[in-house]
């Protein structure tokens, strides 16, 4: 299954991207999500608690960001497996851009189906699959449009170098030093 398109989102892209990688935010605008809990810094463990024909199919999974040029890009692994429907394996590429006074997310998902879930059919699955991306981006566009506004932070500054700050003195303490060696053993010897 491979699914691609782009969405405007009415924020900046830092705070896209903060959204992004906030649990608390992935937890109220994944569809049926039960818990999102950060495992480390680009780690998290997802439950969801999906209803499929009235009857509840629980899921945990895995989502781990990596390829990370932060407020930029990122590509995302996932997994995730249900006792009674099967699992789900994939990946998604996703690219942040400025556009007209917010920011274009860009995605590309492409997975893998299996156990009940796979039998269902690509044709099925592609469409659920779409379903669920499509109200992930609906709350995740009204969570972020709900922020006020902020320009994006800036840059730390570089420290000051250390050391000796006058190249004219990376060659004049030596030479001092041997100066001051070579009138002593000249004179005091």
């Amino acid at each position: 299954m491979r699914i691609s398109d782009c969405e405007w989102l009415h924020a900046t892209k830092h705070q896209t991207w903060d959204a992004l990688t906030d649990p608390a935010v992935l937890q109220k605008c994944i569809p049926s999500c039960a818990q999102v809990t950060r495992l480390s810094a680009n780690d998290y463990h997802v439950s969801l608690q999906p209803k499929v024909d009235g009857a509840s199919t629980p899921y945990e999974g895995e989502i781990m960001f990596s390829e990370i040029d932060e407020t930029y890009s990122c590509t995302l692994a996932f997994e995730g497996k249900g006792a009674a429907s099967g699992m789900v394996i994939g990946t998604a590429q996703i690219n942040l851009s400025d556009r007209e006074n917010g920011t274009r997310l860009t995605y590309a998902v492409a997975a893998c189906v299996g156990g009940k879930l796979g039998e269902l059919g690509e044709k099925h699955v592609t469409a659920g699959a779409q379903r669920i991306i499509d109200k992930f981006l609906t709350a995740l566009g009204a969570h972020v449009a709900a922020l006020p506004r902020e320009p994006a932070p800036r840059p730390a500054e570089a420290p000051e170098p250390r050391g000796i700050r006058n190249p004219v003195m990376t060659w004049a303490v030596p030479v001092l030093v041997a100066v001051v060696l070579v009138g002593y053993h000249t004179f005091f010897r």
